[in-house]
């Protein structure tokens, strides 16, 4: 538009608005190049006026008379494009109490009373301004960003005090924390002569029978002659394994046809007037007379544990019903017969006793394998629950069902239901009183999960095929069992420098890892879906089975114990698993969290853990931070970093499920 008709409009305008030529003049040379510097122009009037005209410009709106009142809307965001702002974060939930809100120091672990057998141990803990010179026992002590510390001290013998410092602008906060450490180690004195009550072993009541070895150990004064008896029987010598401490040992063997009522051990030291002789806590016993038979009690689980000894690691996981013969007692733990050459151990209140009952013995009949499109059922009628083990084998294309106590007399081997999945099964007699079973998949196909219960006299072994799954889409209609590990109990679980949880950081993490599931069409579970559930561990894995799960991933965040230094090693993260079949399962998620956790690699772990032990499908445990370190801590705090952790988990099971998918094409 030409200059001077621009000015005449400019100062029609400028009269309708009531604005003096002068101010129109600006309004022209203000050349506005945006709709933002426009809207800016208009609050520049000096007088009301103009408000009260521009207010009556809907006019103008009444004229397209449907669509002007939908383009309303659309004209009133116009103003925030004017001035652009950066994107609003969101808000950042904290997983711990606020800093300070347990005082200007609050000292984390270890807790107050507490008993640490070492001679150092780390102090966690926070402050409230991490700016401020901060000391523990006259040591600096380095402070994160966020608050939380770290530090490792030495301790001493005895009642044990941490005494903290924080030097505030205006004031010194300070802090105590008292412990117990137990005196190191030390010899008994050369006169009087003495036994150490609190070191006679064994401790527990023992039932032994003919070739069991009892062993007996003390401390008493060093350099002297060491015996020991049960109740009033011949004394046998013990030898001085620590001459330094006077640390004793010796043992006998039960003989066959020996028998004795429950006495206790009596310990000497010295010979003569001047010997010392003390009793020992536990009774022992031996005897020749037929063993009890060990029923396993029903529980929740369905089955119970069986170990190699006292406290040690898994033999068998033997369902209700099953029968062994008892043959022997240490405390609470019952020594178990599977066979003529192989023992285990298994907690006394999950059997029942019972004299008089015949001993486990078992015929086999006829095999049936029955095949169906989720899994294959190996039926076994044995007429007697006998004890029985389960083994994969490492390519997990041959299952090998072991009975103890068994006789076979198998004439056939029947295959009903769909001709896939199960090759071939085969039996062989290895010994006398042991039958074996082999299960053999096609090539191509691959044990999922298993279990095995008793129907009857007849021993059921359910074989689990893998899921259908398209490898374009691997983790589509999955239902993955999720598991935030712990609690909220006080005490269950790991506690950060400033006070975030374990149970809280898991929980956290499995949300966000369930969102993202969501995403590829997987069908997340979990075992507690609020903080507030209480869930038994023994549960868990109970849990994942009634809801027909096809994997199971619990979620943890890491600790170290007392008196282990969390400096010595770089520490992050680390991947467990059990059985044969969840290790592909456990080393796909250690690779992606690998590429996608930037801590520390501690390694992919075979780990004696309770819901690692799932046999009915793959399972693992992840540690993803040790959250003890205060920059671990920090990150867990971070949406961010948990949507990382997030990824990464489910890129591993989408690695593990895409694998499955193609191995399932090439064997059909």
């Amino acid at each position: 538009m030409p200059s001077r008709a621009r000015l005449a409009v400019l100062l029609l305008a400028a009269s309708l608005l009531g604005l003096s030529p002068a101010a129109a003049a600006a309004a022209r040379k203000a050349k506005p190049k945006t709709a933002a510097a426009k809207t800016k122009a208009k609050p520049a009037a000096p007088k009301p006026k103009p408000k009260a005209k521009s207010k009556a410009k809907p006019k103008s709106k009444a004229k397209p008379a449907p669509a002007k009142p939908k383009a309303k809307p659309k004209a009133k965001p116009a103003p925030p494009k004017s001035k652009p702002k950066p994107k609003a974060k969101p808000a950042v939930v904290l997983l711990h109490p606020p800093l300070g809100a347990n005082g200007p120091i609050d000292i984390v672990s270890p807790v107050e009373g507490q008993a640490v057998d070492a001679n150092h141990d780390y102090v966690i803990g926070s402050v409230v301004d991490p700016k401020a010179p901060f000391t523990i026992d006259g040591e600096t002590v380095a402070v994160h960003k966020d608050g939380g510390f770290l530090a490792w001290l030495p301790i001493a013998p005895g009642t044990f005090t941490f005494h903290a410092r924080l030097a505030l602008s205006t004031w010194t906060a300070t802090a105590d924390r008292t412990i117990v450490v137990p005196p190191s180690p030390a010899p008994l004195p050369a006169k009087p002569l003495a036994i150490d009550a609190s070191s006679l072993s064994p401790r527990q009541d023992l039932e032994l029978r003919a070739g069991d070895w009892l062993t007996a150990r003390m401390q008493a004064t060093p350099g002297r002659r060491a015996r020991f008896r049960v109740g009033s029987g011949p004394w046998t010598e013990m030898r001085e394994t620590d001459r330094r401490l006077g640390l004793y040992e010796g043992t006998l063997r039960i003989a066959p046809g020996q028998s004795f009522a429950p006495a206790r051990v009596e310990y000497q030291i010295g010979s003569g007037w001047s010997s010392v002789r003390r009793e020992g806590p536990a009774l022992v016993s031996a005897t020749d007379a037929p063993p009890p038979v060990a029923v396993v009690k029903p529980s929740s689980n369905g089955f119970v544990s069986l170990k190699i000894g006292p406290g040690e690691g898994f033999l068998a996981f033997p369902p209700s019903g099953t029968r062994f013969l008892a043959t022997g007692r240490d405390g609470d733990s019952v020594r178990v017969e599977l066979g003529p050459r192989l023992s285990g151990w298994i907690e006394a209140k999950d059997v029942a006793l019972s004299t008089g009952e015949p001993p486990p013995s078992a015929v086999s009949g006829n095999v049936g394998v029955v095949v169906d499109a989720k899994q294959a059922v190996v039926r076994v009628p044995l007429g007697d629950k006998i004890p029985f083990t389960v083994t994969e084998s490492p390519s997990l294309g041959r299952i090998t069902l072991r009975l103890y106590w068994t006789h076979s007399h198998t004439n056939w081997v029947s295959y009903e239901g769909l001709d896939e999945f199960v090759r071939e099964a085969t039996w062989r007699q290895e010994s006398s009183d042991e039958m074996a079973l082999d299960v053999y998949l096609r090539p191509g196909e691959f044990l999922w999960g298993w279990h095995a219960d008793w129907d009857g006299g007849t021993l059921r072994l359910v074989l689990r095929r893998p899921p259908k799954i398209d490898p374009r889409r691997p983790l589509a209609g999955l239902r993955i069992m999720l598991d935030p590990g712990h609690t909220s109990r006080v005490g269950d679980g790991a506690t950060g420098p400033l006070g975030t949880r374990e149970p809280t950081a898991n929980f956290a993490l499995a949300q966000a890892v369930a969102a993202r599931l969501k995403r590829y069409g997987a069908v997340p579970l979990i075992t507690r879906e609020s903080l507030a559930d209480d869930v038994p561990l023994s549960a868990r894995p109970i849990l994942a089975v009634e809801d027909d799960a096809d994997l199971f991933v619990s979620l943890h965040n890491n600790a170290l114990p007392d008196g282990e230094n969390p400096l010595a090693n770089p520490h992050g993260f680390m991947v467990f698993y059990y059985h044969p079949h969840s290790l592909n399962l456990a080393r796909e998620l250690h690779a992606s969290y690998v590429k996608e956790n930037p801590l520390a690699d501690e390694g992919l772990k075979w780990g004696n853990l309770l819901v690692a032990r799932l046999t009915d499908m793959p399972a693992v445990l992840v540690e993803s931070t040790m959250m003890i370190l205060p920059e671990q801590e920090a990150l867990l705090n971070d949406p961010a970093f948990r949507a990382r952790l997030a990824k990464g988990l489910v890129d591993g099971l989408r690695a593990f499920a895409r694998g499955t998918g193609r191995a399932e094409r090439r064997g059909r």
